[in-house]
């Protein structure tokens, strides 16, 4: 039986008014690219508008066709043509949906990557809310077995041995590996798998096709104007580099076990800008630069 919520959701569905919205979505998602404050320049304008063709495709990947928490999958959210939020590019990262209603165990092999971290996130891209983290752990303090193979229990109860917390808000999974040299290092092997049950994935219906076509459309908005936000601040400290807040770092999904630090860099035909830094003693660090849209 269904509920009137879905009944809804279904009318939406049939009578074209979820696509409609969702192009009115990524129409105004173009207005960020537009307003005030964004780049003019024609190459910058392109790229605005390259980025959010990319974060449009990552928003119906993961919403859409692989939005299940009862079978998930880890997958490439980011990478070499869809970036978001000054993604790494010595990372490889990989997402999963997850829910606090299951139970889960990731199975794999450590490999020689410099640095792994997991964590568990509440909420989704696109919902609005951030993604807090609701669980952390490293690969250091991983207990390993032969070959450097493990498993780590992925749930809101503690559990024995290698434990990734996540409470009943946690909506998505991150595994972050960092090289320190990709043409020698290994990258780590994981794998998810549902621990209380093991339901095939779910085939499509009105309703879930409703919710997810709905929540990518948010994903464009949503990630390309806090971002945007971002990269407008960052001009109030011109050619200087002060560290980030982390609590804000933090909130937005990133990796609680970095630091980071934003800024924005202005310069003349003539100019050069130069970089004083003393490395902290740290497992890694790197500059990066990016465009406006980060």
């Amino acid at each position: 039986m269904t509920t009137a919520s879905e009944e809804r959701a279904i009318e939406r569905v049939v009578s074209g008014e979820a696509w409609r919205d969702y192009c009115r979505m990524l129409e105004m998602a173009g207005m960020v690219i537009l307003r005030e404050g964004s780049p003019s320049d024609p190459l910058d304008r392109a790229e605005g508008f390259r980025y959010l063709s990319r974060l449009v495709r990552a928003g119906i990947e993961a919403f859409v066709e692989h939005a299940d928490p009862g079978a998930p999958e880890l997958r490439r959210m980011v990478h070499e043509t869809v970036k978001m939020g000054s993604d790494n590019p010595d990372n490889l990262y990989f997402n999963a949906p997850i829910s606090g209603r299951h139970r889960y165990r990731l199975v794999g092999r450590r490999g020689s990557v410099a640095y792994l971290g997991f964590g568990t996130q509440q909420g989704g891209l696109g919902e609005g809310a951030g993604l807090p983290p609701t669980g952390f752990l490293e690969a250091a303090d991983l207990t390993l077995g032969p070959d450097g193979r493990f498993e780590i229990i992925v749930s809101c109860e503690k559990a024995e041995g290698n434990w990734l917390p996540m409470t009943p808000d946690s909506g998505m999974l991150i595994v972050r590996q960092t090289f320190m040299d990709r043409e020698r290092e290994e990258p780590a092997e994981v794998r998810i798998e549902r621990l209380d049950g093991a339901d095939p994935p779910s085939p499509l219906s009105p309703v879930a096709f409703e919710a997810g076509l709905a929540q990518a459309g948010r994903l464009v908005g949503g990630v390309a104007a806090m971002f945007a936000n971002w990269a407008e601040g960052f001009q109030q400290h011109v050619n200087r580099l002060p560290r980030f807040d982390q609590a804000l770092s933090n909130a937005s999904g990133g990796d609680p076990q970095i630091a980071y630090y934003h800024s924005y860099w202005s310069l003349a035909p003539d100019e050069a800008l130069v970089i004083l830094a003393k490395p902290p003693p740290c497992r890694h660090w790197n500059f990066q630069l990016n465009n406006h849209w980060m």
